[in-house]
């Protein structure tokens, strides 16, 4: 690839939303694999691992807690075949599935986000940790 062609990618990337999902360029659906009640934790292990090696050979990884139970990952590296992607030559894209919002968030109380963000902070401290205009709108 020319570093022509190098920051053509980048562009696109960078300037477009994505067109096409990750199973439209897998050939694979959600539809294509069990439900985890259906497996036994070897086979929903198994086929993580592979899904991983999948992703990995289109240049994309995912942001899965190592701690979140197995059948959640399971879950979650399938419905990446929905997400829309940008599959990119260099590099790569990193599907996340946290938006910093525990209670949100899907990985539970497995999620890292909670650590940054305590439930519990008064809201007279709030301004100390954000800044004073960090809720003007």
């Amino acid at each position: 690839m020319s570093i022509e062609e190098h920051f053509e990618e980048v562009e696109r990337w960078l300037e477009n939303d994505p067109q096409f999902s990750f199973g439209y360029y897998c050939n694979l659906s959600k539809e294509q694999f069990p439900p985890p009640e259906l497996l036994t934790e070897f086979q929903i292990e198994e086929i993580c691992i592979a899904f991983k090696k999948l992703l990995f050979t289109w240049n994309l990884s995912v942001d899965i807690p190592d701690n979140l139970p197995i059948s959640k990952t399971y879950l979650l590296l399938i419905s990446t075949l929905n997400e829309k992607v940008e599959i990119v030559h260099d590099g790569f894209i990193t599907i996340e599935f946290c938006n910093y919002d525990p209670p949100t968030c899907p990985f539970d109380d497995n999620c890292s986000c909670r650590e940054f963000w305590k439930q519990d902070i008064p809201d007279e401290n709030m301004n100390d940790l954000l800044g004073p205009d960090a809720l003007a709108f």
